[in-house]
């Protein structure tokens, strides 16, 4: 297990799945807006807004953790440089 990869490189796994899940679903959200009956999202009108915002959030925090998780097991299969 390497450790020192865990150590030096979590914040940025974090971030970039983050910022990944923050454009994409964005993206999503904003093309669903456009269709006449959306997919993923309803309708954002002035009772939703909040709903569909935190959802869109809530989404990013959840692909940045699965990024870190996707470190962990990274950690697991490389060996250490000495």
């Amino acid at each position: 297990m390497n450790i020192k990869l865990i150590k030096e490189k979590w914040i940025k796994f974090y971030k970039r799945g983050f910022l990944t899940g923050l454009i994409v679903l964005s993206f999503i959200c904003l093309i669903d807006q456009l269709l006449q009956n959306p997919f993923f999202f309803n309708k954002i009108d002035s009772t939703n807004f909040l709903l569909t915002i935190s959802f869109v959030f809530f989404g990013s925090v959840f692909c940045g953790i699965l990024s870190f998780i996707f470190l962990i097991l990274l950690s697991f299969i490389t060996v250490p440089k000495s």
